[in-house]
């Protein structure tokens, strides 16, 4: 059976999309400069999310902990909808989850 999984990325004007054809093949549609966000939650991939946050630094903000921030911000990335943890937690991706929530 085939999933389709309908990824939507914003930051500020940046949409991205994606189509789920299997575990490994994505097809992104919009704005390719941000759609590894959301592929590194589908695959639950820390590494991808870091090496994503250091490519924009200087772009989105000057360092990479204020990337971060700026993307998890309320006004900040979503992935099909929801923010970037709230994706992770849904989409079960428990080590991208780890990394994003705050630890108490």
């Amino acid at each position: 059976m085939k999933k389709v999984l309908l990824v939507t990325l914003a930051l500020s004007a940046f949409t991205a999309s994606a189509h789920m054809k299997s575990k490994d093949a994505y097809r992104f549609a919009g704005d390719q400069e941000y759609s590894s966000f959301c592929k590194a939650v589908v695959t639950d991939d820390v590494k991808m999310l870091k090496r994503s946050v250091n490519k924009k630094v200087g772009l989105v903000a000057n360092s990479r902990k204020d990337v971060l921030q700026t993307l998890l911000s309320t006004d900040g990335m979503k992935c099909n909808g929801i923010d970037l943890v709230e994706f992770s937690k849904q989409r079960g991706a428990s080590e991208v989850h780890a990394y994003l929530t705050p630890k108490a």
